[in-house]
């Protein structure tokens, strides 16, 4: 039994105005700027959902508190007699110090010898994207009202997804002769909504793996020529802009206070950067030079700010532990947990 030609897929999704459906990466600096701006709000939701606060409710021992107090205070006074023995006078001079040494140490993060440890990190990233790629082709149908669809479990799917509360809510209120009877049927609208999702996420899953690949060449590239290049002027700006050799001691470090202003710049000027970047190479591989046509909802998906909010927390939290370890960066013991969520299981 022969099968008939296979339908066109769906034409691409409408995009935000002053983007082109094609361009993953705005070319227009204005357009990167907007996106970088989204992927930094993005990442900072993911910081202030994973603070932990101390329950006031639960019961302290008051005399191991008053130890630990004390001996957290005799070591804040012995670095501070360290830091006034060693400290130099000159900001400008530690300025150029802080510099120079985040240059360095970035430089030797970066290197060809690391190759391996930075692919190790990239597999955390595409794990990342694999699973905001397929709650998108799930989720996405619920938004999708102008959608054309060219498979019928799609179409079946968006219906469903669109309708599904209203019809838990008619269940919910429908007369049964018993519980079971509504239990059973709420089960079975769940597996059928699960049995199409699993449908479209298997077709999907060929163009999933050639998207990550072009993500894991593209910022793999990008990380070891394009920024490495640019890490003299990318570690002046860092250390400028966060005011790291103003206020306080002097000290040839960035201590735990100033690390939150830190963050903040070295993620905003890497932001910047990686998606000028890899903006014309993302473009060229997945429409340019590709010999395998990505559909317009994967075009319009490679735009999404959550995508690089992610690649953002991977690199930069990688870059922030081998600071600390290296003597340069002092990490409030709180971010210990951050760094350690990047971490598989």
């Amino acid at each position: 039994m022969t099968q008939g030609p296979k339908p066109p897929p769906p034409p691409p999704r409408q995009s935000k105005p002053g983007r082109e459906p094609t361009q993953p990466v705005p070319a227009e600096t204005k357009g990167r700027l907007e996106l970088a701006a989204e992927a930094m709000r993005l990442r900072d939701e993911q910081l202030r959902a994973r603070v932990v606060y101390v329950d006031p409710s639960i019961e302290t021992n008051a005399e191991l508190d008053a130890i630990t107090a004390k001996v957290v205070a005799e070591l804040r006074e012995l670095q501070r007699v360290g830091m006034r023995a060693k400290a130099p006078e000159d900001p400008g001079q530690v300025e150029i110090e802080l510099i120079a040494s985040l240059r360095q140490l970035l430089e030797k993060m970066l290197s060809a010898r690391r190759e391996h440890f930075l692919r190790h990190k990239l597999e955390l990233i595409q794990r990342r994207v694999a699973k905001l790629f397929f709650t998108s082709e799930v989720k996405g149908a619920e938004t999708s009202s102008n959608r054309t669809f060219a498979y019928p479990d799609e179409a079946l799917l968006a219906a469903i997804q669109t309708h599904s509360p209203a019809m838990r809510a008619e269940l919910g209120k429908a007369k049964v002769t018993d519980e079971r009877v509504r239990a059973e049927a709420l089960e079975r609208l769940e597996r059928i909504e699960k049995m199409l999702a699993a449908d479209v996420l298997a077709r999907s899953r060929p163009e999933l793996e050639r998207l990550l690949l072009v993500y894991r060449d593209t910022i793999l590239v990008w990380l070891m020529k394009d920024f490495r290049e640019g890490l003299g002027e990318f570690a002046w700006e860092v250390v400028k802009e966060s005011g790291a050799a103003r206020g306080g001691e002097l000290t040839y470090k960035i201590q735990e206070k100033q690390f939150p202003r830190f963050r903040h710049i070295f993620e905003e000027k890497f932001m910047e950067r990686m998606l000028a970047g890899i903006q014309e190479p993302l473009a060229r591989a997945l429409t340019e030079d590709s010999e395998y046509r990505f559909r317009g909802e994967t075009l319009a998906f490679a735009s999404d700010p959550r995508i690089y909010a992610e690649v953002c927390a991977v690199m930069c939290n990688t870059l922030y532990g081998y600071l600390h370890g290296e003597g340069y960066l002092d990490l409030p013991v709180s971010w210990q947990r951050e760094l350690y969520d990047d971490e598989p299981m």
